[in-house]
């Protein structure tokens, strides 16, 4: 059984729900006054906790698993106390995951449950070796890394080939602050035809995203060689992937990501790295993204925030089929071997069994 909220339910119709039951809750978003929402949201915590606690116990569920993010996580810990379940947290964009969205806590209290609650789990997950660290400094709890991970796709063609000079960029996921300054900075690349000055005078963004056309005006991202193609299902994704030339995956060089793009890891990487295709790396030195593409070799690093240096590095992919050839071949190992959905499956069995039997 799966509880989440209303908004949340909605955002994920298309893709590969869980087959199961699952219980929503409406999010109050009104024009009231701030505190009555903060009232309201508080109150509709409580029923989730109360409703939590009534499913595990009429259904003798045997594990609680939640996300660290937005709020909901309170509730399952609750629910997982009052009823002597254990529970597995996992922990991917930021400890600080109850200040994520309208509903917020001081920083020292959403610090301290946060600390509490992963002291007391059964098992923690995270999704870079940064934010092991993290957590082992914060709570003194040793953590798993899982790494995104997906199904490998069906492969039809090899996708599409590409003339001299017209490569297909794709960049898919969600567009937030970790990762709009490189998509800016890409999409001014190619409306402005600056990809002429490298050999690429018919390059094109294609953006997999759930940007309205109002968002995009707003961006500044409806110009010549940007295609919106939507939210796409996973199918529909996987597809996408593979007719690109190549695919963008940029983590922020902002100050205010700093600390995110440190110990956040984007989920996207595993479709990426599914679908077999050169992929450009952009963003810092010091994050994971960077970090982990640097040894495990599968792309085409961009550490240094210019317009000069991301052209050449989708100039050195674009011209030379080699290099093209090299890279979507390592992508298809890398993938193997850390971010098969398959082999994450039967390794989180085994830990369930562990802790259901421990228990």
């Amino acid at each position: 059984m799966v509880i989440t909220s209303k908004h949340g339910l909605e955002h994920s119709q298309g893709m590969d729900l869980l087959k199961c039951r699952h219980i929503a809750f409406p999010i109050l978003r009104g024009t009231g006054h701030p505190w009555l929402r903060k009232l309201g949201n508080c109150l509709s915590l409580a029923k989730v906790a109360i409703r939590a606690t009534q499913e595990i116990r009429r259904q003798r569920m045997e594990v609680v698993i939640t996300i660290i993010q937005g709020r909901y996580y309170l509730a399952a810990a609750l629910a997982s106390w009052l009823t002597a379940t254990p529970q597995i947290a996992i922990v991917h964009d930021s400890l600080d995951a109850s200040n994520v969205g309208r509903w917020k806590l001081p920083a020292t209290m959403r610090r301290r449950l946060t600390t509490r609650i992963l002291k007391r789990v059964a098992h923690i997950y995270v999704v870079s070796p940064e934010m092991q660290r993290l957590v082992f400094g914060e709570c003194g709890r040793k953590a798993e890394i899982q790494l995104p991970s997906t199904a490998m796709p069906a492969r039809d063609a090899d996708g599409q080939v590409y003339g001299l000079g017209r490569p297909v960029i794709l960049f898919a996921g969600t567009v937030g602050y970790t990762v709009k300054d490189g998509l800016d900075l890409l999409a001014n690349l190619i409306a402005t035809g600056k990809l002429k000055e490298y050999g690429m005078p018919e390059a094109k963004l294609h953006l997999c995203t759930s940007m309205t056309d109002a968002e995009m005006q707003k961006h500044g991202w409806d110009r010549p060689g940007i295609i919106a193609k939507g939210w796409l299902s996973q199918a529909e994704l996987a597809r996408e992937l593979s007719s690109a030339d190549i695919l963008f995956l940029p983590y922020s060089f902002s100050k205010i990501s700093q600390e995110a793009v440190k110990t956040a890891f984007p989920s996207k990487a595993a479709d990426y790295l599914a679908a077999g295709k050169p992929i450009v790396v952009f963003g810092p030195k010091n994050s994971s993204l960077v970090r982990y593409a640097s040894e495990q070799g599968f792309a085409e690093i961009i550490d240094e925030f210019s317009e000069a240096a991301l052209a050449c590095g989708i100039q050195k992919i674009a011209l030379s089929p080699s290099y093209r050839e090299k890279l979507a071949a390592r992508a298809l190992e890398v993938f193997s071997a850390n971010h098969d959905i398959r082999c994450q499956r039967q390794k989180f069995y085994l830990t369930l069994d562990r802790i259901i039997c421990y228990d």
